[in-house]
């Protein structure tokens, strides 16, 4: 059964506003719309609609989707805090597929960062493998127009961003470098999404050869789950030299988590990017 919700949080005074839904029939976890912070857009709309696991030997691969079918109890939303001066707000669903457990968690901190995370436990085989977790991101900053996403490379350049903030002007489909940090700015406010590589979302290899991609928005290009295949994530398909400076741009973000046989089955792994806001 399809299921949705509305948050304003926190309630005496919101700093985050969103929807959110897990909709029969498509297979992207849960989906977040018009995500805005302290009443200024973020996000258009972001899901995970695509994990492909890898094994060194004995099976795979496989494409695992998240959905209603595969929802082993309610979403959850609830709020929390560290006791050390932030206040955050969590929402999760849980998915068993086969042998694998699967907490898709987005932490929203009322600082203004964003921490999707993906949680996995369980092996389908007694082997060593990587779940490469593909994360859509439509950020529309202060709006469609006028985005334009940057990587930083390891370089004292100035392409009129600051040293080292290369803009990506067209499509692009690449790995992280440097410090693995991205940005997602609107080029009027300069009002923008800093993306840090999390620190368990490991390297690209053969079987899954990106670490982002941006790509130009097209609502045709949204499979809502039914994007790719277990041997290939068909992202290339997307990646045609269009322009993405100043445009409607979405960023796929990929972490490739990797999960040691010894560990056992019982042991939950994690990873995600880390969102952080500049100029809100």
């Amino acid at each position: 059964m399809s299921v949705s919700g509305v948050v304003s949080w926190p309630p005496e005074a919101p700093v985050w506003t969103f929807n959110w839904e897990m909709i029969d029939g498509d297979t992207e976890a849960i989906r977040f719309r018009e995500v805005f912070y302290r009443g200024k857009k973020v996000l258009y709309k972001a899901s995970v609609p695509m994990i492909r696991v890898q094994y060194d030997q004995g099976g795979g691969p496989y494409k695992d989707q998240m959905g209603t079918s595969n929802l082993q109890r309610p979403v959850e939303v609830y709020e929390g805090s560290p006791g050390d001066g932030f206040r955050f707000l969590v929402v999760d669903s849980y998915h068993r597929i086969v042998n694998y457990r699967l907490l898709n968690r987005w932490i929203f901190r009322d600082d203004g960062i964003i921490l999707p995370q993906m949680y996995s436990a369980g092996l389908q085989h007694p082997y060593n493998h990587r779940h490469h977790v593909y994360w859509r991101f439509d950020f529309d900053i202060d709006g469609s127009q006028n985005n334009l996403a940057l990587q930083h490379l390891p370089t004292s350049q100035d392409w009129g961003y600051g040293p080292g903030w290369n803009p990506k002007t067209s499509e692009v489909s690449t790995v992280h470098t440097g410090d693995n940090r991205w940005a997602v700015m609107n080029k009027d406010t300069n009002r923008g999404f800093l993306i840090d590589k999390g620190p368990f979302d490991g390297t690209s290899d053969w079987f899954s050869n990106l670490d982002v991609a941006i790509v130009a928005y097209h609502g045709a290009e949204d499979l809502r789950g039914a994007h790719g295949t277990s041997q290939d994530d068909q992202i290339w398909q997307h990646v045609n030299g269009e322009n993405t400076d100043g445009q409607d741009n979405v960023m796929w973000y990929v972490a490739h988590l990797a999960h040691e046989a010894h560990d056992g089955g019982d042991e939950w792994h994690v990873c995600g990017p880390i969102l952080r806001h500049f100029r809100y």
